[in-house]
């Protein structure tokens, strides 16, 4: 008899709003606070093309995660899917690379102390940053359900600051800006959409939470796709007066604060920094550590790592090893000093990479499991499929090129890129004939029928 899996003690919790918020706020959250600016740099009058470019990216690529989502929930997607649909192999590496981006945690921190330093220099913006992860660290180790609810209520303040922003900033743009939508060139324009991939994306994490979540099969698409489009359009209603109220040079790279101490009234600026920019990057922060233990718990239960690492809480249902190892991985990069940039551009090729690992496993669920495919709620037709999957595959690949080689040119990041895949690399080395003895056995979940009768693991319990 097999043991117990981890995933087996994660408690079904979270309800479609819950999912919408979860997913609505790691898309809005740290990124288009942390990187319109960085956009403004780079391309100017073209940062909310840039926005809409980059969501049609996320949009393209969502389709897969939304296939395997609806037709078989799971916990920890990222790896999960690849494993099970690729090589597994494959499956850890994507997991591993997907463990890397919590690093983002840092960029989302770092903004929020940023922001709050803006509105009052006395306040230590390194020091907010650590204290802002280590504060909602400790929430999700009470549990799924609160951290859910808390997301929730920051996402309505947070609209409602960030629509007043737009709304009130409006009137003060000069058009003339967006006359010219490339005056840094093609090449610029793109490389700015790369970088708000990340900004735009993140819905697609509500298909690591298919264990924790009621209807898993209907709420992970509308989730996805009803967040993914709210925000692109919140974002270029930010976009817009951010890039064309003061002159480019004045806010490039530059955090919103600066625009929107301009057109906003004390109270109404207040409000912005606090129930905007504050509540998006905790509320990032928050969802960020709710599901980004979830692949990485998937692979312990398949034995690339010792079962005790995984361990979940009975009482609260959270796996707190696992939280405390993403808490340091996040933290560390504030805490030695890297800017919000550096840090985004590896989070961004991070992303970029793994989802495409995801693409190809969706495709080859047409190929292998039809049956699951034509009981799902969510369905595409066979050359629809193919030709989103060959699409999302280029333009994914393209961007990376682009995200990697400003990697390279950046010594500590690319150094502790290669560091990180060179330990992954150790761990299959020493792990993978004990994985493969399990999974050949049946004894661990990637060596059990994929089925649709239990939609928490994609298993069939055996023992």
């Amino acid at each position: 008899m097999s043991p117990p899996d981890n995933q087996s003690n994660l408690k079904r919790t979270i309800t479609l709003p819950q999912a919408l918020g979860i997913a609505f706020h790691q898309i809005v959250g740290g990124g288009v606070i942390a990187l319109t600016g960085v956009a403004i740099g780079k391309t100017g009058g073209g940062t909310p093309v840039a926005f809409l470019i980059a969501a049609g990216i996320v949009l393209l690529s969502g389709f897969s995660f939304a296939v395997l989502g609806a037709a078989a929930p799971v916990t920890g997607g990222t790896y999960a899917y690849v494993t099970r649909l690729v090589h597994p192999i494959a499956g850890f590496a994507n997991m591993w690379l997907f463990t890397l981006s919590v690093i983002s945690l840092s960029v989302y921190a770092l903004s929020a102390g940023t922001y709050l330093h803006a509105m009052n220099p006395s306040i230590p913006a390194q020091a907010v940053s650590v204290g802002m992860v280590t504060f909602f660290f400790v929430c999700n180790l009470f549990g799924a359900s609160l951290s859910a609810r808390v997301g929730v209520a920051l996402a309505v303040v947070m609209v409602a600051a960030y629509v007043s922003y737009g709304v009130i900033s409006m009137p003060q743009v000069d058009w003339a800006v967006f006359s010219d939508l490339t005056p840094n060139g093609l090449n610029e324009l793109v490389a700015a959409s790369s970088i708000l991939v990340f900004a735009t994306g993140g819905g697609h994490v509500i298909a690591e939470l298919g264990g924790e979540m009621r209807n898993p099969g209907r709420n992970i698409p509308i989730a996805f796709f009803g967040a993914t489009l709210a925000a692109t359009a919140l974002y270029v209603l930010m976009a817009i007066p951010s890039t064309g109220v003061l002159p480019l040079d004045q806010v490039a790279f530059k955090p919103l604060s600066v625009v929107a101490e301009h057109t906003l009234s004390r109270g109404m600026f207040v409000f912005f920094i606090l129930g905007g920019a504050v509540a998006a990057v905790i509320g990032t922060i928050n969802g960020q550590l709710l599901w980004g233990s979830k692949s990485f718990l998937a692979a312990i239960d398949d034995g690339w790592f010792p079962r005790a690492l995984g361990r979940v809480s009975r009482r609260f249902g959270t796996p707190h090893w696992l939280l405390t190892i993403l808490f340091v991985v996040g933290v560390t990069p504030a805490v030695t000093g890297l800017s919000v940039s550096e840090i985004a551009h590896v989070a961004s090729s991070v992303f970029g990479l793994t989802t495409m690992l995801v693409i190809v496993a969706s495709y080859r669920m047409r190929q292998l499991h039809p049956e699951l495919l034509a009981a799902s709620p969510f369905r595409l037709g066979a050359r629809t499929h193919l030709v989103i999957t060959v699409a999302a595959m280029a333009l994914n690949a393209y961007q990376n090129v682009l995200l990697l080689v400003e990697i390279v040119h950046t010594p500590v990041m690319g150094i502790s890129y290669a560091v990180w895949v060179v330990v992954g690399g150790v761990i299959v080395a020493t792990r993978w004939s004990t994985v493969r003895r399990l999974i050949a056995a049946g004894e661990v979940p990637s060596g059990r029928p994929m089925t649709r009768k239990d939609g928490r693991d994609l298993v069939e319990q055996s023992g």
